[in-house]
């Protein structure tokens, strides 16, 4: 957790992450890297000139950024600012390849992470090819230290516990109980991988299986509610849980009722 890569569009919403990111930083003595990107399609005179005052402004902006977060970092926390030029998703996920960033810390525009992480949002560009973890914040959530986290897995395993170094980090950091949910999908079903309880035993965690008869979206919902969760955490891989349990109802609202935080694992090697 030393690199932490936060896009900014210098919104409010932007700044939630932001305040995410910060007390993360102040845990690990992280460096925060905040990027903002522009870009104008066409490259007509006037639009060169356009661009030009687009870049000047973000550069101010991100100034005074800068300048206000460095007072609130400290253990050796510091904080970088770049305005880039490019499409945000590609921009963000090219820059969290190249730097071999930990976590990626961003906002989402509507009301609720899943949302945005389903339907084709810039989070869900930057999840799909950056590789990076990301850790999306979703729109108007206040900044409070996490102590439960929900991990939802399926059956399969994991190929290391690397693609968990994530969720360990931020567990063990704010001494957060990790309750494993796990949706009993029937006979089949061979439930919770035993590589799941071997790379967690260094936090505290928890196994819950749910045979209600609800949906998995539904019964997900409860069980956040239930255990008043601060953090949903998922791994995402081909043909994974993270897609799945949502595939054939991502346009329902009923999806989306899950406002916390949401930490997205990458197993590249799935």
């Amino acid at each position: 957790m030393k690199k932490l890569l936060v896009p900014t569009d210098f919104s409010q919403n932007a700044a939630v992450a932001l305040d995410h990111a910060v007390d993360i930083a102040n845990r690990f003595g992280s460096h925060i890297t905040l990027v903002n990107s522009y870009h104008l399609a066409s490259t007509a005179t006037v639009m060169v000139s356009v661009e030009a005052m687009m870049r000047e402004e973000a550069e101010a902006e991100m100034h005074t950024l800068v300048d206000r977060i460095r007072p609130l970092l400290n253990a050796g926390a510091s904080v970088e600012g770049k305005v880039l030029r490019g499409e945000p998703v590609n921009t963000i996920s090219r820059t969290a390849t190249a730097g071999h960033y930990d976590l990626i810390v961003m906002s989402t525009q509507g009301a609720t992470g899943l949302k945005e992480i389903f339907t084709g949002s810039t989070a869900n560009g930057v999840i799909k090819n950056s590789g990076t973890p990301v850790l999306a914040i979703p729109c108007g959530f206040p900044f409070q230290p996490f102590q439960t986290i929900i991990f939802a897995v399926d059956e399969s395993g994991l190929t290391s516990v690397e693609p968990m170094a994530p969720l360990l980090s931020l567990a063990k950091s704010y001494s957060a109980k990790v309750r494993v949910y796990h949706k009993d999908t029937g006979e089949d079903d061979a439930g919770i991988d035993p590589t799941i309880d071997m790379f967690l035993e260094s936090v505290e965690h928890s196994f819950h299986y749910e045979l209600d008869s609800e949906r998995i979206h539904e019964s997900l919902s409860s069980f956040a509610e239930d255990y008043q969760a601060d953090m949903l955490c998922m791994i995402r891989r081909k043909r994974s849980f993270l897609e799945r349990i949502f595939h054939h109802s991502a346009t329902t609202r009923e999806v989306f009722q899950i406002r916390i935080p949401i930490l997205v694992l990458q197993d590249n090697e799935a």
